[in-house]
C-alpha cells in the first residue's frame, strides 16, 4: 500500500485528520484539487470573518457618538479590505502546507475518485492505494430551480467574496448564517440590503426568542427582512433582477441590482465514487455511514459535510480526528451536541436543545434567562442588546444553551461543555467569574435554573 490513510479532500476534515494521523505514526496523504483548507479557509469561514472584522469597525465608528467619541470623517477602502482578506487566507494556507511538511503528510494534487476499497484514481490517470480511505470532500452552495447563478446579477457567496463592486441594492434569499453575514457586510459597505426567508423566522431551527432579538437588531442596522415570504417569477435584466414576493395574502414585485442565493449547501459527491463501486448515496447526495463513520465498504470512511447536517467546519474536523482514533485504537466515535455560531452584530451561538425542541420531546424544561442589558460589562462597553438562555431538564441537567449578544461564540464553550457532560445548573453556583465580564451573564442565566441568580 502507498499509504496507511488517505483523505480525499483537503478541507478542515482532510487536512486536520491527516496531521493527527501522521502524529500517531500513520503514513498519511491528502488528495486535493484546489487549495488546502477547503471552503472554510478559502471561501467561507475565514475570509468572511476577516471582512466582518473590517465592517464591524464601521459599525463601531457609527456608534462612537453614544460613548462620547466623535469622528468627523473616515473612509472605507473596499480594495484594502479585500487585500487584507487575501493576505490572511494566504498566510493560513501556507501554515497548513508547512504543517504537512513537518509531519510528512503527502499532498496529492488533483481530483480523486474512489475505485475500490483501497484505491483512488487521480484525474482519471494514476492510481494510489491506501489501507484506509476517508471521504471528506465537503459541500457547495445550492441554487434554486427557478433561479440559477449567472455570475453577474444572480450570484453566490463566492462571487461576493471578491468585493470587486458594491451594488446599490441586493436581495439575499435565505436568512441562515451565510445570508445574514453577507447581508451585514454589504449593508455596512453602503448597499441597500433586503433579506427574504420562506420560513417563519430568521436562522430557521434556532430558538425563536434568540432569533427575534437578532432580527430586531438587524432591522435597527438598516436591513429589511421579510420572513414567511416566497420569492419567485424572476426577470433577469441587464441592470437588475425583478421578482415577485408573496407573504400571506400580500403580493408585490421589486427589483434589485444583485440577488444572492444563500439557500443551503449540497454535498460534493458528484463523480467521487466510481460506477460499480457498490457504495450508494442517499436521496440528497450524502454518503450513508455507520455510527463510527464507516461506509458500507469496510475501510472506507466519510466525515464532514458529505455525511449530512450540520454542515460545520468544526464538526468535520472532530469527526476526522475521531475516525483516525477509531482506526488506530478501535475507540468508538463519540457523537456530542454540535455548537454553532453566526457572526452577525450581535453574534448568535447555540448548542443542544431549544425550548421548543425540549417541549416537542415531551420534557418539562426549566428555563434560565439573563438579558445583556442587566449585565455590568455589557453596559460598560455599550453592548446591551442580547440574551443568554439556558434549557435544563426537571432535574436541572443542562440540555441546551443559546446566546445572542456580543462575543456569543467565545462565551458558548463553557455551556457546550456543560451540555456535553450533562452537568447541572447548580454545579456552577460556586464557580467564580471575573467581574465585570460578559461571562457573568452565563452565571446569572444558570442561576435562574439553579436558584442562585442575583441580578434578575
Amino acid at each position: 500500500m502507498d499509504h496507511d490513510i488517505l483523505f480525499v479532500g483537503g478541507g478542515p476534515a482532510g487536512y486536520e485528520g491527516a496531521i493527527v494521523a501522521a502524529k500517531k505514526g500513520l503514513k498519511a496523504a491528502v488528495v486535493e484539487m484546489d487549495q488546502l483548507g477547503g471552503t472554510c479557509l478559502q471561501r467561507g469561514c475565514i475570509p468572511t470573518k476577516a471582512i466582518l472584522h473590517s465592517v464591524k469597525a464601521v459599525k463601531q465608528i457609527n456608534d462612537f457618538a453614544r460613548i462620547g467619541v466623535r469622528v468627523e470623517k473616515f473612509q472605507v477602502s473596499v480594495e484594502e479590505i479585500a487585500r487584507r482578506k487575501e493576505r490572511i487566507v494566504a498566510k493560513q494556507t501556507r501554515g497548513i502546507e508547512l504543517l504537512f511538511k513537518q509531519r510528512g503528510v503527502q499532498l496529492i494534487r488533483g481530483r480523486g475518485q474512489v475505485t475500490g476499497a483501497n484505491a483512488v484514481v487521480i484525474d482519471g490517470q494514476r492510481e494510489v492505494s491506501s489501507r484506509h480511505i476517508v471521504l471528506a470532500t465537503g459541500s457547495k452552495p445550492a441554487e434554486l430551480p427557478f433561479l440559477r447563478w449567472d455570475g453577474r446579477r444572480v450570484i453566490g457567496s463566492d462571487q461576493l467574496l471578491r468585493l470587486d463592486e458594491v451594488p446599490a441594492s441586493m436581495l439575499v434569499i435565505g436568512a441562515g448564517a451565510v445570508g445574514l453575514e453577507w447581508a451585514l457586510i454589504y449593508s455596512y459597505l453602503g448597499c441597500k440590503v433586503t433579506v427574504a426567508e420562506i420560513m417563519e423566522t430568521i436562522l430557521p431551527g434556532t430558538d425563536p426568542e434568540i432569533s427575534q432579538v437578532l432580527r430586531n437588531e438587524l432591522i435597527k442596522q438598516g436591513i429589511t427582512i421579510h420572513t414567511a415570504t416566497a420569492a419567485g417569477d424572476p426577470v433577469v435584466g441587464a441592470e437588475s433582477v425583478e421578482l415577485t414576493f408573496r407573504k400571506g395574502g400580500q403580493e408585490w414585485r421589486e427589483a434589485f441590482a444583485k440577488v444572492l442565493l444563500a439557500v443551503g449547501r449540497l454535498p460534493n459527491t458528484e463523480g467521487l465514487l466510481a460506477p460499480g463501486l457498490g457504495l450508494a448515496l442517499d436521496a440528497r447526495g450524502f454518503i450513508p455511514v455507520s455510527r463510527d463513520l464507516e461506509t458500507a465498504i469496510p475501510g472506507i470512511y466519510a466525515c464532514g459535510d458529505v455525511v449530512g447536517p450540520p454542515l460545520l467546519a468544526h464538526k468535520a474536523s472532530h469527526q476526522a480526528m475521531a475516525v483516525v482514533e477509531h482506526i488506530v485504537s478501535g475507540r468508538p466515535v463519540d457523537h456530542h451536541p454540535q455548537p454553532a455560531a453566526v457572526f452577525t452584530f450581535p453574534e448568535v451561538a447555540t448548542v443542544g436543545l431549544s425550548e421548543a425542541q425540549a417541549l416537542k420531546e415531551g420534557l418539562t424544561p426549566r428555563i434560565g434567562r439573563f438579558p445583556y442589558a442587566a449585565g455590568s460589562r455589557a453596559n460598560a462597553i455599550d453592548e446591551k442588546a442580547g440574551l443568554v438562555k439556558v434549557i435544563a431538564g426537571e432535574d436541572g441537567v443542562l440540555l441546551g444553551a443559546h446566546i445572542v449578544g456580543a462575543e456569543a461564540g467565545e462565551l458558548l464553550p463553557l455551556l457546550t461543555y456543560a451540555v456535553q457532560r450533562g452537568l447541572k445548573a447548580e454545579e456552577f453556583r460556586d464557580l467564580v467569574f471575573i467581574h465585570p465580564t460578559l461571562s457573568e451573564n452565563l452565571w446569572e442565566a444558570l442561576g435562574e435554573v439553579g436558584g442562585f441568580s442575583v441580578h434578575i
